[in-house]
């Protein structure tokens, strides 16, 4: 696995994932910090290539992923769960900026870890979930 940088709300700088470990260590100080606060959280991981795969941290047993090209170009994706879901949960990476995220998008944790796993060896688009573009 290639490093990937790490953004997580709480120390406004990114950190250096180099291993499967640290970028497990880094999710789970995302989690913890949404829990303590009571709000769900997004944190960024950022390949070499310039690739993004974001994760919705401080759900129980479900997450949200987006995936971003280098240079934030279109297409963009969401993870795409259960299609008939309607609403949203409200995350964000800063407390002052809430993002809202379609039901429709939440995934299992598993699963959810699965393509941040995919992603940090590959760099690229995971394909171990469905995808859908956004804009």
């Amino acid at each position: 696995m290639q490093p990937l940088a790490v953004s997580i709300r709480a120390i406004r700088r990114k950190l250096v994932a180099e291993n499967e470990r640290d970028v497990h260590d880094a999710l789970m100080q995302a989690e913890n910090e949404a829990h303590s606060s009571g709000r769900m959280a997004i944190v960024d991981f950022q390949a070499a290539n310039g690739n993004t795969i974001s994760l919705i941290v401080g759900g129980h047993d479900d997450t949200a992923l987006s995936f971003r090209y280098a240079g934030d170009v279109d297409p963009r994706f969401l993870s795409l769960g259960d299609r008939a879901a309607t609403g949203s949960v409200a995350a964000s990476r800063d407390f002052n900026h809430p993002i809202d995220c379609p039901r429709s998008a939440l995934i299992s944790r598993i699963a959810g870890l699965a393509a941040l796993d995919e992603f940090a060896v590959t760099n690229e688009l995971p394909a171990c979930i469905e995808w859908k573009p956004f804009s």
